[in-house]
């Protein structure tokens, strides 16, 4: 369990009831009344989790929360807001703010751990996760060090995309400085001396069938002196999609009179394949499997910028589980569970490869379908209603659930400099699709009369 829970809250009777609960659990608290004071505190002893009220007198929690992220030393801390409002802009600020959730009042036991449990496993996980890279940057320090004291440089070959990637050690054996050689198959067998490049091309051909590569040969550098070199390298398959990677070593030992060659051979295969796993993680919700909110919103920004450059349409979708708290106090929290599962296993039956699924938080989904007009997004919407409306939740009871969804739509425009305006505009016409009774599909864009009334209901 976590240690140190920070807990702030002008209310005795909210701060006394969420401490009760927490402790209840095991969790260590520090409870405090106002925000000058909690800032005094996590200055001298970072917390692991922050819960903040929104509305206290003096310094209210968004500044509280501005005074955090602008810390160098607490800005990783996730901080949950808790508040009695229910406005969705007042919960949008609060996620501008940098809160990764938000709890609402008066609080629901089961819903205060869950949401707790949950920031608790993530920021454990991304603390291993920071800890495994802080590994993974000392140990190619290290493998720097030690391939620059052996002459040894490691390569990798795209054979598909025809792109090398080498070393730093690897740079200098062939004589060239990063900035200056182009990455490519056809630059680097230039390098190769004339009377050895077929056998090294022949070589190389052979490799992408899965035959070995162990081969000497002479090499020219741009000042024309010879060396002799030797490579040694493997075919590996990575990852889910199984694209081939080719791994190499190129190793030089140079004297006065000869060069003596050894070869060495280095298995980097795992260490590729934790580089690939720490971006599947941080991109990825864990839950769900779809695009994490970083990711999402960066994904996003990228199109938009795309946008600016070469033209095009933008459109994006907000959707929410409709009466999600009902089906957790009814069901339980595994049953939530696998609704939000089945949500975007649903979703994902509908959009394109090109289009992005993103969990913004708790029951809050957004998609980003590029190149898609408002009148073509509401019809996919539209559908993706009527799809989760007709889905069904199997429970371990031999019983099944039944949920639906409000989505609301939003479009790129000439203003939009950043995909913040969009959302929020979305983030809008989901309001507007659960005031007029959810289950349904409003938007903030315009598009043709004749294509859509102005909502749809399934």
């Amino acid at each position: 369990m976590i240690s140190n829970i920070l807990l702030v809250d002008d209310e005795a009777a909210a701060l006394k009831l969420l401490a009760d609960i927490l402790s209840d659990e095991g969790y260590r608290l520090r409870p405090f009344n106002n925000g000058e004071l909690a800032l005094r505190s996590m200055a001298a002893v970072p917390p692991e989790l922050i819960l903040l009220d929104i509305h206290m007198p003096g310094m209210d929690g968004f500044e509280v929360c501005r005074r955090i992220k602008a810390n160098p030393q607490l800005r990783e801390i996730p901080v949950i807001f808790i508040s009695a409002a229910t406005e969705l802009e007042e919960k949008v600020r609060a996620f501008q703010a940098g809160g990764v959730d938000y709890i609402t009042k008066p609080f629901q036991k089961e819903e205060v751990l869950a949401r707790v449990k949950t920031h608790v496993t993530l920021n454990h996980s991304l603390k291993e996760m920071k800890r495994i890279a802080e590994e993974l940057l000392k140990s190619e320090a290290n493998l720097k060090i030690a391939q620059a004291i052996a002459h040894l440089g490691h390569w990798e070959w795209d054979a598909h995309a025809e792109q090398f990637s080498w070393s730093e050690e690897a740079y200098r054996i062939f004589g060239f400085e990063p900035q200056n050689f182009p990455q490519d198959y056809d630059t680097f067998l230039r390098i190769v001396h004339a009377d050895d490049r077929e056998r090294v091309a022949d070589s190389l051909k052979r490799l992408q069938s899965g035959s070995g590569f162990d081969i000497e040969y002479r090499i020219v550098l741009p000042d024309g002196e010879v060396r002799i070199v030797h490579c040694k390298s493997q075919l590996i398959k990575l990852g889910d999609d199984q694209k081939p990677k080719i791994f190499g070593t190129v190793q030089y030992f140079p004297q006065h009179d000869q060069a003596t060659v050894l070869g060495i051979i280095q298995d980097i295969t795992e260490h590729k394949k934790l580089e690939w796993r720490l971006e599947q993680l941080a991109n990825t919700d864990a839950l769900t499997g779809c695009a994490s909110r970083r990711h999402f919103l960066e994904t996003a920004e990228q199109e938009i910028l795309r946008i600016h450059r070469y033209g095009g349409e933008l459109s994006v979708l907000a959707l929410d589980l409709d009466h999600f708290k009902a089906i957790n106090d009814e069901y339980g929290h595994h049953a939530g569970d696998l609704t939000l599962k089945k949500l975007v296993e649903v979703c994902r039956g509908l959009v394109r490869e090109v289009d992005m699924i993103g969990r913004l938080g708790g029951e809050e989904f957004a998609i980003l379908l590029p190149a898609t007009s408002c009148a073509r997004a509401f019809e996919v919407a539209k559908r993706m209603c009527n799809a989760v409306a007709a889905a069904e939740v199997p429970l371990p009871s031999q019983t099944s659930l039944r949920f639906t969804t409000s989505i609301g739509i939003a479009s790129f425009s000439e203003g939009d400099t950043c995909i913040d305006g969009v959302l929020s505009r979305a983030d809008k016409a989901l309001y507007e699709a659960k005031k007029q009774g959810r289950n349904r599909v409003a938007r903030s864009c315009i598009i043709d009369p004749l294509v859509a009334n102005a909502a749809f209901s399934a």
